[in-house]
């Protein structure tokens, strides 16, 4: 089973909060707005726009949630680090 990212996104008022499938089983992976601001439309993103934009932005940061779901086991949550995008 290849890894990839379900459809579930939710803005908590802090952080998006993702699920990925693995091999292994589901993953949730945490992006904290800190993180969210590293990309450059969203840099002074507001609570709002992030929730608006949430499935956009996780499109954005595909490629670094990927990254990390390859390396997670199941039930594991982990969080995408500003220094990590």
């Amino acid at each position: 089973m290849p890894i990839r990212l379900l459809g579930d996104i939710v803005w908590d008022g802090e952080a998006l909060l993702v699920t990925g499938a693995t091999e292994n089983g589901r993953v949730t992976c945490r992006v904290p707005r800190d993180t969210i601001h590293k990309l450059h439309p969203y840099s002074d993103a507001i609570s709002r726009e992030i929730k608006l934009k949430r499935q956009d932005i996780v499109e954005g940061l595909a490629p670094f949630l990927m990254a990390k779901l390859s390396e997670a086991t199941a039930g594991e949550t982990l969080e995408l680090f500003p220094w990590e995008v």
